[in-house]
C-alpha cells in the first residue's frame, strides 16, 4: 500500500528526522510505497535555541521528499494537502511532539478528512510538553481531534492523550514502545570499543559515563556535573564523564557549572550536533548512559543506548521506567539528586553490572522493534 510520513527530512537534522527516515525504510521493506511530504521550514530562526536547524544525514537514512509545510504558513498547509490528495495514499503518519506544529497539522488532517478517504495517523512523542507552553493543551487537541488513530510511545503519554482527548476510542490507540536506534551504516563491521575510543581520543582503560543529547533545563545535566565530583573522589582520572550535545539557550552557564565543581579535567563537554555518522562511536565508547532528567514521557535516546546494549542510570519520572527496569537494564535513581546519581554509577562499576545488565538489554530490547511500529500503522491503515 501507499502511505505518507509527513515530517522534517534531511536537510534538516536531529532525532525526528532521523525517527521518520528509519520508519521509511523499514515500511519500504514491508513492499510499501512511500511519500514523505516534508517540511519547507521547521522554525523561524528567532524561535530556534540550537545552534543551527540543518546538519549533515547519513546517506542511508535520506530519501527523496516534496518540501512544502512552513509551520506558519497557511498557504503552505494547503499545498501540502493538496500534495497529499495527489498522491492518494491510504494514511498519512504524522509525529507529534510540539505544539508548534498543532495548527498546521489541524487544517492539513481536517481537509484531508472532509474531502479523502486518507486516514490520520499520529505518533505521539509528546501530547503536552515538557516545558510550559502557553495554549498548549488547546492546540494539542485541535491538531489530535483530527486523528484517525494513535501510536502512543509510552503508558505515560497515553494517559496524557486521554486527558485531551477523553473520548477517543480506545481501540484507535496503540501502545507501541519507541523502537531502537541503530546508527551503524549497512554493511560496515561496528568497530570495537578500543577503536570507538580512540576516534573520540579516549584511553582504553578508563570508565566512561555519557550524557547525549539536546540539552535544555528539564534534561538535568547540572545534576550530573555535580555528580562529578564524587565520582573523582572514587576513581580519581581512572574515570571520564562525556556531556555530548546541542545546549538549546545560553551554555555559559554549563561551563561555569563545570568550571566551578572541582572535577573540571574528568568532564568533556561536547557542545554542538553530532553527525549521524558519529553518533555510534560515543555509544560504543562508553560503559554507561546517564540522563538525570527531571521529566519525561519516553527517551530516544535510551534506544539507541539499548541498540548498542549500553546500561542506563536514569530518573524516575514519567515514562522511563517503562523501559529502564531498575537492576535488569540500568538502575533508577530520584530526580534532582546528584548524589543519588553518582552512588547508582559508582555501584554499577564497583559491583561489575555491565555483563548482566547488558544481558538483561538483549532480552528486552526485542520489544523495540521498527516490524512492531510499521505493523501498528499499516493495521490502521487498513482498518
Amino acid at each position: 500500500m501507499k502511505v505518507c510520513i509527513l515530517g522534517p527530512a534531511p536537510p534538516f537534522r536531529g532525532g525526528i528526522v532521523t525517527y521518520l527516515g528509519m520508519l521509511a525504510r523499514e515500511l519500504k521493506g514491508k513492499g510499501n510505497e512511500v511519500f514523505w511530504s516534508s517540511f519547507k521550514k521547521q522554525y523561524p530562526r528567532f524561535l530556534f535555541p540550537g545552534s543551527d536547524q540543518f546538519g549533515e544525514v547519513a546517506s542511508w537514512i535520506r530519501m527523496e521528499n516534496s518540501p512544502r509545510f512552513v509551520p506558519w504558513s497557511p498557504l503552505s498547509w494547503y499545498r501540502t494537502y493538496r500534495d497529499i490528495r495527489k498522491e492518494s495514499p491510504v494514511a498519512v503518519i504524522m509525529k507529534y511532539w510540539l505544539p508548534f506544529f498543532a495548527l498546521g497539522y489541524a487544517a492539513i488532517a481536517w481537509m484531508l478528512n472532509r474531502n479523502t478517504d486518507i486516514k490520520t495517523i499520529y505518533i505521539l512523542d509528546n501530547v503536552i510538553p515538557h516545558e510550559k507552553q502557553p495554549f498548549s493543551r488547546v492546540l494539542g487537541k485541535t491538531a489530535l481531534s483530527q486523528g484517525y488513530g494513535f501510536i502512543a510511545q509510552s503508558e505515560n503519554v497515553k494517559s496524557d492523550l486521554l486527558s485531551v482527548l477523553p473520548k477517543v476510542k480506545k481501540d484507535r490507540i496503540k501502545l507501541i514502545p519507541h523502537p531502537v536506534y541503530d546508527f551503524g551504516e549497512p554493511g560496515v563491521e561496528r568497530k570495537s570499543k578500543k577503536e570507538a575510543r580512540k576516534s573520540l581520543g579516549l584511553p582504553a582503560d578508563i570508565k566512561v559515563v555519557l550524557f547525549f543529547g539536546f540539552i535544555k533545563p528539564y534534561k538535568g545535566v547540572n545534576f550530573l556535573i555535580d555528580a562529578c565530583p564524587i565520582l573523582k573522589d572514587r576513581y580519581g582520572n581512572g574515570v571520564r564523564v562525556l556531556i555530548v550535545g546541542d545546549v538549546y539557550g545560553d551554555s555559559a552557564p554549563y561551563y561555569d557549572r563545570i568550571s566551578n565543581s572541582g572535577a573540571e579535567d574528568i568532564i568533556t563537554f561536547d557542545n554542538g550536533f553530532v553527525p549521524d555518522s558519529k553518533v555510534e562511536d560515543y555509544f560504543i565508547a562508553s560503559d554507561l548512559l546517564a540522563l538525570p532528567y527531571l521529566s519525561a514521557t519516553q527517551s530516544g535516546i535510551i534506544q539507541i543506548a539499548y541498540n548498542y546494549d549500553l546500561p542506563v542510570v536514569t530518573t524516575d519520572v514519567g515514562g522511563l521506567p517503562e523501559v529502564v527496569h531498575d537492576g535488569v537494564t540500568g538502575f533508577l535513581v530520584p530526580p534532582e539528586d546528584s548524589v543519588k546519581l553518582a552512588e547508582a554509577t559508582i555501584r554499577f562499576f564497583d559491583e561489575d553490572f555491565a555483563s548482566r545488565l547488558a544481558e538483561g538489554i538483549v532480552k528486552e530490547k526485542h520489544k523495540y522493534s521498527w516490524d512492531n511500529l510499521a505493523s501498528a500503522i499499516l493495521a490502521f491503515a487498513s482498518d
